[in-house]
Order: C-alpha cells, then structure tokens, then sequence
C-alpha cells in the first residue's frame, strides 16, 4: 500500500466517524400543555449494513402508564442512514397507536427505487427519515431566514418539504435553559406535513451542538411538546 493510498485511506474512514452525534442520546418529557404525556427517546450512533459503515438513527415515543389506558403509544422509527449526506438507506417502523398496529420496512437502492416486501416504488432521488434530516441540519452553519428542502419518504408515498430558519428564541426545558433557532418544516405543495393536518416545529440550540431542545407536534388532539429532559453518550 503506497503512503498516498495509505492517507487517502485513513481520511476516508475518518470521515465515516466525523459525526460529532456518534452514541449520543437525546431523553424528553412529552406532554399536552400541563398535562404529562410520556416520553421521547433520539438515538444516534454508528453501525453497518450489508458490510458497510452507516448510522443508526432511532426515535421512540411512548406514553405513560396514565394515558395508556386511553390512547396508548408505543412508536419506534429505526433509520439506518447514508454517513455523509444522511439520506435513507433502510427504515423499520414499528407503529402502535391505539388500535391502529403499524410495521413496515423497506430499503433504498441507490437514489431510484425504494423495496418493501415484494413491491418496489421508483422515487425521484435521495430521500430522508424527517428526524435524520434534522441530525444533517445540526451539522450546517444555520441563520434565520434561510431555507432547506428535501424529500420525506412515507410508507404511502414520497414528498418534499421545505424546511425553514424562521427565527431566534429563549427556551426552556429540564435539561436548562437555551437560546434556540427556531425550524418549522411545511410541505412544499401546501398540504399537511403530518397525519390529521398535523404540523411540526423544532427548536435546536444556537451553538455549536445545535441540540433539538424542544419538539412540538401540532395534532389534532392538542400540541405535543417534547421538551429536553437529558444527553448522555453511550458506549462501544
């Protein structure tokens, strides 16, 4: 191995492990107004598939004991993600939501076909899990007024969403208080970003870590906020 393939080398899997977010683990409280909720879970962390190094991106969002005999949750996203551009190479999702019980997988080759089962759906380029994307933003130097779009994939179909810097805010949560950047994603044709015209907004610290601090879901049974309760970093 000659010294120029041998630094070429080295840079290349370094920049597989760059990610500043490798083994971190974001924990929040959900709830509607005053009223607890359950809690969340972001995961992030290297991985491989099919032989190659990838991240794993996972959410989690479960309610408490309380609202369980109500309207019981028990949602877990699983995201394996392209190490440079964060797009979407495999999802399982794992969807229970009352009565409604929801599994599906499906992997992404290349930047045309997504395969789930035995049905392949031809896409118009790379695609994103909307949680992974927030992880590529916290990587960009971000400043209100500016504007990102990108594809979501959904089980159903494919759809592009602009995400927009719309301002600067002071927020707290139990994990302290922050000056945020304030993110709302919308559709780019105007229709609902979420389920049941649902709509979503994210405010990520303004610093270097550019922590997603808090979460708000506008559903059309109240606005769920998930607000930061810890970060720790796992081991390998």
């Amino acid at each position: 191995m000659t010294k120029l393939y041998l630094l070429q080398y080295i840079l290349f899997i370094g920049s597989l492990w760059a990610s500043p977010f490798d083994g971190e683990i974001l924990k929040y409280n959900a709830g509607f107004r005053f009223l607890p909720a359950g809690y969340a879970e972001l995961s992030f962390k290297s991985d491989s598939l099919n032989g190659e190094r990838v991240y794993l991106q996972t959410t989690k969002v479960y309610t408490n004991s309380f609202l369980d005999a109500v309207y019981k949750v028990r949602d877990e996203v699983h995201s394996w993600v392209n190490p440079e551009s964060f797009s979407l190479l495999k999802i399982q999702q794992s969807i229970r939501e009352g009565n409604y019980h929801k599994n599906h997988e499906a992997t992404i080759l290349g930047d045309s076909l997504a395969i789930s089962g035995t049905t392949n759906r031809h896409i118009p380029g790379k695609v994103f899990e909307p949680t992974a994307f927030i992880y590529y933003l916290r990587t960009l130097l971000l400043n209100p007024g500016e504007s990102y779009s990108f594809l979501s994939y959904g089980r159903k179909k494919v759809k592009q969403v602009e995400v927009n810097i719309t301002g600067r805010e002071s927020v707290q949560v139990p994990a302290g208080n922050y000056n945020c950047l304030r993110i709302e994603p919308v559709s780019a044709d105007g229709t609902p970003l979420l389920k049941n015209n649902g709509e979503m907004r994210v405010w990520l610290s303004d610093d270097a870590h550019k922590l997603p601090v808090k979460i708000e879901l506008k559903t059309n049974v109240g606005n769920l906020v998930m607000k930061l309760k810890e970060v720790t970093t796992s081991k390998h």
